[in-house]
């Protein structure tokens, strides 16, 4: 089922690629003008604006991706600058939107790997993880585009199932290289993976056990919650330093120049609280670009607060047997009780994430900002989780929900694609058809691996 989901994901990333005009408007041209920019050894600067504009495609009045910092950018220069400096733009968008096609399969891939960290006694949750997050429209659509949400979201997926394992396993000195690479992988990404790399932090301090070589107890895990800081500090600190001397913040943001040339309003934070269209533009990251004005927009809502209401329906109901179960048993053994605290401890990182991400992007929007649907991905992992957990609660039935669940996915999918698609690229419509078809074989594998899989796996399932 995770193959067939990583197949699917990548099919879909490709024909969204190849549906939407190169450089048409959105970020795509400054994130394209920041990969020759590092190709060609230095950093794009805000007031400067593009310096390498391709003979096609729209453009940005400044360098408005300039603060973020490069590693998503390194990833794409070998490839990318070799084809735009021979005279090929065209070749070099399309091989940077393959890229970020593969990147959105690792996200798949690690979605599926985080879920069994956090939860590795749910044996039908990886599988389902995975797939609700293939079919996630926003991803399908940072796996189709230069963008470099499609590395941050890898780096977040794969924070939360390091947290998760040292919450339910403990650190080792293997979890711990894991967690440096990832918290300098990120923070030289996006600053936003910030709120990932607190979670890092708090996790490794207060994991089951830590046993670094032959260090333990308390030095242990000081060294544990420091060293993500340090390698995000040693691989990041010196851009940020360079966003405050360029702009007087680490941030980079340039919130005044949106407001006097996009139109953009500084408001009260409880108005944006209380906006509906705050909360829908933020979290619709199954909407595909369905029509807001028209009903089936409502499938996108379907799709993610069902299983989401579900698992809560059945946690909340598992929790009062258990609740009822105590007090007519003996208590519960020593190793049960350090599985409850974990699973606690995850939800509660789970639901603090969450938390801030909302409580920083309505500070976001306050200040000017919109509410862009992409800066939920951050918490990707969690809602995905969650929706898994739902899909899953009922092990007799999940066959039948997940594929109900895949034939509705379907529609705002659709809505990212064009059969018959005319650009600039040749024969853009062939290869979207082709990859649609092949989405389609990923799509009934995964009907068929629910199926097997859920035989195989009976009553032996346990939820998270």
């Amino acid at each position: 089922m995770v193959v067939a989901a990583v197949v699917f994901v990548v099919a879909a990333s490709v024909a969204r690629a190849f549906t939407y005009p190169p450089l048409d408007g959105g970020d795509e041209p400054a994130h394209l003008d920041y990969v020759l920019s590092v190709w060609h050894a230095h950093l794009p600067v805000f007031e400067e604006g593009i310096t390498y504009h391709a003979p096609f495609g729209g453009t940005t009045p400044v360098q408005w991706v300039a603060q973020h910092p490069p590693l998503y950018y390194l990833v794409l220069a070998p490839v990318v600058g070799p084809l735009f400096d021979s005279g090929d733009a065209l070749a070099a968008v399309l091989a940077g939107r393959m890229m970020s096609a593969a990147i959105a399969g690792g996200v798949v891939l690690a979605s599926a790997w985080a879920a069994w960290r956090c939860f590795p006694t749910a044996r039908l949750l990886p599988g389902a993880v995975a797939v609700v997050t293939a079919f996630a429209g926003m991803l399908v659509q940072q796996g189709g585009s230069i963008y470099n949400d499609v590395l941050f979201v890898l780096f977040s997926v794969l924070a939360c199932g390091i947290a998760g394992a040292a919450l339910r396993t403990g650190v080792t000195t293997r979890l711990l290289v894991g967690a440096a690479i990832v918290g300098a992988g990120g923070m030289t990404t996006r600053l936003s993976f910030a709120l990932w790399l607190v979670a890092l932090v708090v996790a490794l301090a207060v994991a089951r056990t830590v046993r670094i070589g032959r260090l333990t107890g308390v030095p242990a895990r000081l060294l544990a919650a420091a060293t993500p800081v340090v390698t995000a500090a040693l691989a990041s600190g010196w851009f940020w330093v360079r966003n405050q001397q360029l702009t007087g913040s680490f941030s980079g943001r340039q919130a005044d120049w949106g407001i006097e040339n996009m139109g953009r309003v500084v408001r009260p934070r409880a108005e944006v609280a209380t906006d509906p269209d705050f909360w829908t533009g933020l979290f619709g990251i199954y909407r595909g670009v369905l029509d807001p004005a028209e009903p089936v927009q409502l499938v996108q809502w379907v799709l993610m607060v069902l299983p989401m209401a579900l698992a809560g329906v059945v946690g909340t109901c598992a929790v009062g047997r258990r609740a009822v179960g105590r007090s007519r048993t003996v208590p519960a053994t020593a190793g049960r009780r350090r599985d409850r605290t974990s699973t606690t401890l995850i939800v509660l990182m789970f639901l603090a994430v969450a938390a801030i991400l909302t409580v920083v992007e309505i500070d976001y929007v306050h200040g000017g900002g919109a509410p862009n649907t992409r800066y939920s991905l951050t918490i990707l992992p969690i809602i995905t989780i969650v929706m898994g957990a739902g899909l899953t609660a009922l092990p007799r039935l999940f066959p039948v929900l997940l594929t109900a669940w895949v034939l509705l996915a379907w529609v705002p999918y659709l809505s990212l694609v064009d059969l018959q698609v005319s650009t600039i690229v040749p024969d853009a419509a062939g290869v979207v058809q082709v990859s649609v078809g092949a989405s389609a074989v990923a799509a009934a594998a995964i009907v068929v691996s629910a199926c097997t899989t859920s035989r195989r796996t009976g009553m032996r399932v346990s939820g998270p």
